[in-house]
């Protein structure tokens, strides 16, 4: 029901309308007749009617005196003048103070009627408008933290529109005024812990218990504000008065936050920090360096804070990685089948990639680069470099998964140990052992021009007779043959990569003799030394 309230002077108008009219049927409540302006502002005062119908000349305050009145201090209730002046100066001033309708006297009953017919669908359709305008609101509201979180990651990325800032950050209830700011992200590093506690329980659960956690410790302390991403990543925006407190600030409440999480959550988590910056516009930085901290999480293990601007003056002294030389050692303790030593060289190359602070991705490089080099210095039967290769291609399929760099140091051991066993096999004779050990003498040795047959024997503590005869069986020529070999493989990598003469290259690869080092090379390539070289370059 719509309330409504009459007023004229006019005593029988007053009855004709309060009486004649079916109020409740046409679906308004009538709230009463007044003779006067002065008395109606008294009524609407108390209690605010939705419509007044009011005649314009009455005494004390006339009906234009209470339109306005009603137009400065009650917008929402509705005018209707019922006047016997058809002058322009009140047409103007009802149309000034918003009137619904200038009606002039006399009208007829099913004039009126028909007017607050009019009326009622008008109100009708204002209190559709108004519900649809509260849910709105509502849902506004409850949707509100969900659009300070998307406005808020849209800053750190980098795509807010900063031309807008102050107007959205208002519009959003966001306060970000501040000296300096620090961005942090907190990940847990296994929810099993939490989501096998009970039953039907997700990820989505957890993740979102984390971000409860953060947020009300944040909240507590008043330091900044705490959000989740799309992703479920929980965020935190640190502001502060200067560098000094919040770095103070972070450093209490961080840990807090992590001891918090294990104790009711039983998640440990990592924690990254970025860098401190001194406007909004610098937190997209902020945030790319927070980022960037939490991949050393896969070097560095989880359960713990990161801080990114301690890490990288780390990085940046760290000593440079060398693969060939990693790869070197291991590949001698898979020769020599020391299982020990294949596990203390694989865990110091690790070790070292930690130490050099490099994200996650350089790491994958550097480890499928040792596998790799790993596997080229290694003489393998085609079987074994078949079986061998299958298993890289599932580790490099799965590295990506590894949770942190511990995880694949196991699963680097088992494959080295696999090329192990299996070079072990390949040397499962007595004189097939002695052959390789022979050619593992010939590839350390071949430089030394006083290299013979009985120096090698003499190495292996074998006859030069049975040598000779083992070593032809097992590589199917003579060890002669064999060291010739080498040599001349090495005088064309020399011949191929460096501008040597050619004596020089002869006394890098063990010949005394230029002459007989050219004789030899033609005869095993079919060009002198000069040839070949030239021939290459040509190519």
């Amino acid at each position: 029901m719509y309330k409504v309230l009459l007023v004229d002077d006019e005593a029988l108008i007053r009855e004709a309308i309060s009486e004649n009219i079916q109020w409740e049927e046409m679906g308004f409540s009538f709230m009463g007749a007044c003779e006067n302006g002065r008395q109606a502002i008294e009524v609407i005062e108390k209690e605010q009617p939705d419509l007044l119908l009011t005649d314009i000349n009455m005494p004390f305050v006339d009906g234009m005196e209470l339109t306005k009145f009603v137009y400065e201090n009650y917008p929402d209730t509705k005018v209707i003048i019922i006047s016997g002046f058809d002058e322009f100066e009140y047409a103007k001033n009802a149309v000034k103070y918003q009137v619904l309708e200038y009606i002039l006297k006399p009208i007829t009953p099913m004039e009126f009627l028909e007017t607050l017919r009019r009326v009622k669908r008008m109100f009708d359709e204002r209190r559709e408008s108004q519900r649809d305008m509260k849910k709105i609101r509502s849902a506004y509201v409850s949707s509100l933290p969900t659009l300070q979180a998307r406005y808020l990651h849209n800053l750190l990325s980098g795509t807010a529109d900063y031309s807008k800032m102050l107007e959205k950050q208002e519009e959003l209830r966001l306060q970000l005024k501040a000296a300096c700011y620090n961005t942090a992200l907190v990940e847990g590093d296994d929810l099993t812990p939490f989501t096998t506690q009970y039953a039907n329980v997700k990820d989505d659960l957890a993740l979102f218990a984390i971000y409860n956690i953060t947020a009300e410790i944040v909240a507590e302390e008043k330091c900044g504000i705490a959000f989740q991403t799309m992703e479920e990543k929980t965020v935190i925006l640190f502001m502060g008065d200067n560098k000094k407190i919040l770095r103070e600030q972070m450093r209490e409440i961080l840990p807090r936050i992590r001891k918090a999480v294990e104790d009711f959550l039983k998640i440990q988590v990592t924690i990254a920090v970025g860098k401190t910056v001194y406007s909004v516009e610098g937190l997209a930085d902020s945030f790319g360096k927070t980022q960037s901290a939490m991949e050393y999480k896969f070097m560095l293990g989880g359960n713990q804070i990161i801080e990114a601007e301690e890490y990288e003056e780390i990085r940046n002294s760290a000593k440079r990685m060398d693969i060939f030389e990693w790869a070197s050692k291991i590949a001698t303790a898979i020769r020599t089948n020391k299982e020990n030593e294949i596990v203390s060289r694989t865990c110091e190359f690790i070790s070292q990639i930690k130490m050099s602070y490099v994200n996650k991705n350089r790491s994958i490089v550097y480890v499928q680069n040792l596998l790799l080099s790993v596997i080229n210095l290694l003489d393998m039967t085609e079987e074994l470099e078949e079986q061998v290769y299958s298993k890289e291609r599932v580790f490099v399929n799965e590295i990506y998964g590894f949770g942190n760099l511990d995880e694949i140091t196991q699963s680097l051991v088992e494959i080295f140990n696999i090329i192990s066993k299996g070079m072990m096999h390949q040397r499962d004779s007595y004189g097939k052992r002695q052959a390789l050990l022979a050619l593992e003498y010939i590839d350390e040795h071949y430089a030394d021009s006083s290299i013979t047959l009985n120096s090698v024997c003499n190495a292996l503590a074998m006859s030069t007779s049975y040598f000779s005869a083992v070593f032809k069986n097992h590589t199917g020529e003579t060890f002669i043959e064999a060291l010739t070999k080498k040599r001349i493989e090495k005088a064309r990598v020399l011949l191929e990569q460096t501008n040597k003469k050619t004596y020089e290259i002869a006394e890098r690869v063990g010949y005394s003799d230029a002459h007989y080092f050219s004789i030899t090379f033609k005869k095993i390539t079919g060009k002198t030394p000069t040839e070949y070289a030239k021939e290459f370059k040509n190519q």
